[in-house]
């Protein structure tokens, strides 16, 4: 079997867990276990408070059904908070912690993703440290309300350009994801489409159809 971080390059799917839109931590907990049951490639879990020690224990036990399933889980913003549960890594905002600094806190074999808006963004990152980046947001969204879209031309360069792995979030949904297969983006990422909703696992095998996949994942 592939190391997680050998299948970088197949991920199509990305799901972001965010907190906000979960002020009941029991219906949070549920969704991830949904998830897991889905055809999703990768997690990431966007927490802003770890230090309820019941949740800490409960989003421990969620990294080991992840490991089960070989479906890679990734932590927000925390690299400290990833090497204490075990998980396959971070991703960091332009605003958070050095990429160096997470490196060496994690070591070698994690997962480091990062964001970014444009080529600039591209030019500061150093590839050997990084292992794949998000572009966003690709359409407009109420959790990023201060970001406009990504235009359509910077996508399409960005998906020439840029030589790791590319992932397009931000108000993608099984309507709109052919604008960006379109652009040549291959990865998607979502945290509203398929998590706020009922029937997760079927709005997100519509999602893969829409993008001319198959519906299911072969693990």
């Amino acid at each position: 079997m592939r190391s997680k971080k050998q299948l970088l390059k197949s991920w199509k799917v990305y799901a972001v867990l965010d907190d906000s839109l979960f002020p009941d931590r029991r219906k949070l907990l549920r969704k991830f276990y949904d998830l897991l049951e889905s055809p999703v490639d990768v997690v990431q879990f966007r927490f802003k408070d770890f230090a309820d020690l019941p949740f800490y224990r409960a989003v421990f036990d969620m990294v080991a059904a992840a490991k089960r399933k070989n479906i890679p889980l990734i932590i927000n913003d925390r690299p400290e908070i990833a090497l204490s549960l075990g998980a396959d890594g971070v991703h960091l905002g332009k605003g958070d912690i050095l990429v160096s600094a997470a490196r060496k806190m994690l070591g070698p074999g994690a997962i480091i993703g990062r964001t970014i808006r444009g080529a600039v963004d591209i030019g500061s990152i150093n590839r050997k440290e990084v292992d794949y980046v998000a572009v966003g947001p690709v359409f407009r969204t109420p959790l990023k309300p201060g970001l406009k879209a990504v235009s359509r031309s910077r996508l399409r360069e960005l998906s020439r350009s840029v030589r790791m792995p590319l992932v397009a979030i931000g108000g993608i949904n099984k309507d709109n994801v052919r604008e960006v297969v379109r652009e040549g983006i291959r990865t998607v990422a979502f945290a509203r489409y398929g998590i706020t909703e009922t029937y997760t696992r079927k709005k997100i095998e519509e999602l893969r159809k829409a993008m001319g996949l198959t519906p299911g994942l072969l693990r």
